[in-house]
């Protein structure tokens, strides 16, 4: 019986010092050189460096405040913000500081819809019911026009879970596309699509350059219902009337900064970290020595951080080289954390663990990049002559116009264009109407 508990008590010994030794080991190394360089990646400072910042503008797009004051107004915003922080008195949600327009508190059904088609087909069934609407939105209706002249769309609100202030502008754009349609139904058909392009071109520029995984897929949200409108009013178009050159901008080939992802991961690992530390830094401040004590063994922040970093360091491709190929990267090469490692802080481990599925975002991003090819296409297709059927031409449509090995292709009953959805949360395809001048080539 000694002679048991005498190797029993050298095989718990060993297990100690075995745990102890790799906990030091863990603890002195840090993070790993892969953990580090993912860290320097999500720490970096990927604002615009000149341009104009849209933010401001659309978070106050339905608020009655005066477009000279919106830069001031936004800035005393930002510091009250901060200041009910660190009162710990923000409200949630957290609305803008300012009285809400007359105009957006009206009835929105009225208007287009924000993604789908049919924009054209509404407005032009009931040209002077459209203009009685919009006459309503006298002050949004004009600000589209500082939104065309935007760089970006950078949100400035300190990073806190407490609150996540959004500029969400639903309703002006919905008001902005009814007004473009409209435009194309008085016969002002040339400067309705060079609006309703710039208008896109505007949203290309806010994906492009925002530090928000959620401002990212209201970018992706608003192109789609300017897209759309786009493909409708080229489809009515007659035969030889030129498109204006602010559709071929707005349709020019993707670039490694329209699939990006860098600046809105990098957002997301600055939520991270401020989130953990509002909610774990207290008990490692406080509280008795033996408390103090626990939260040091099983908590190594920068390790944690290596962590964070390196998971969403994953979808922060650098150039995005798959996903220009309109490859997806499997959410299963995500790195796992080294059960050895998550000794050196095991609370870490268990939050690391926890990861939100930045996969889905990625598919979601390759279906913008096909519907923006797709949408030009239809401008290529118009542009070209040839006495081919449609489908073969579109089938040997230059390679800036596909979009990876996915499905696409004209479907002759609907007379669309296709191409299927990587994404499952959206429908199984994304179709738009082919123009009958380019059907008669």
């Amino acid at each position: 019986m000694r002679e048991t508990i005498r190797w029993v008590s050298y095989f718990v010994l060993a297990v100690i010092v075995t745990v102890s030794v790799v906990f030091a080991a863990y603890r002195i190394r840090g993070p790993s050189h892969a953990q580090r360089e993912a860290l320097a990646l999500m720490q970096k400072d990927y604002r615009p460096k000149e341009g104009t910042n849209a933010f401001p503008l659309l978070w106050y797009v339905e608020y009655d405040v005066p477009d000279a004051e919106i830069a001031p107004r936004f800035a005393r915003e930002i510091a009250a913000f901060r200041a009910a922080l660190d009162s710990d008195e923000v409200p949630i949600p957290y609305e803008p500081h300012a009285e809400k327009l007359a105009e957006a508190k009206g009835d929105p059904s009225r208007l287009c819809e924000l993604r789908a088609g049919g924009c054209l087909a509404k407005v032009t069934a009931d040209p002077a019911f459209m203009r009685a609407t919009l006459a309503t939105y006298p002050v949004m209706s004009a600000r589209d026009k500082r939104l065309a002249t935007a760089d970006y769309y950078w949100n400035d609100f300190p990073v806190d879970s407490r609150a996540v202030p959004v500029a969400v502008p639903q309703l002006a754009q919905r008001v902005w596309l009814s007004e473009y349609a409209l435009e194309y139904a008085d016969g002002h058909r040339s400067a309705a699509l060079a609006d309703t392009c710039s208008n896109l071109d505007a949203w290309r520029r806010m994906h492009r350059g925002t530090n928000s995984l959620v401002g990212s897929m209201i970018a992706i949200a608003f192109a789609q219902g300017a897209t759309h409108l786009f493909a409708d009013m080229l489809a009515a178009l007659p035969a030889g009337e030129p498109v204006p050159d602010a559709c071929s901008h707005a349709l020019r080939p993707i670039e490694a900064a329209d699939v990006d992802r860098c600046a809105e991961m990098a957002g997301e690992f600055a939520f991270s970290r401020r989130t953990f530390e509002f909610t774990t830094a207290p008990g490692d401040r406080s509280g008795s020595w033996r408390e103090r004590l626990g939260w040091w063994i099983t908590l190594a922040v920068p390790q944690w951080e290596g962590w964070i970093a390196e998971q969403e360091a994953y979808f922060c491709e650098d150039p995005p080289v798959s996903l220009l190929a309109d490859e997806p990267r499997p959410a299963s090469q995500v790195r796992v954390i080294e059960r050895l490692e998550c000794i050196s802080s095991l609370n870490g481990c268990l939050l690391a663990d926890i990861a939100p599925a930045y996969a889905d975002y990625d598919t979601r991003t390759l279906d913008y990049a096909a519907h923006l090819r797709l949408a030009a296409s239809l401008l290529w297709l118009r542009e070209t002559t040839s006495a081919k059927p449609l489908a073969q031409r579109f089938a040997e449509r230059p390679n800036a116009l596909r979009s990876g090995p996915r499905n696409s292709g004209y479907d002759a009953t609907a007379r669309m264009l296709f191409v299927d959805n990587l994404w499952s949360g959206r429908e199984a395809r994304f179709a738009l109407p082919v123009a009958d001048a380019s059907a008669s080539h």
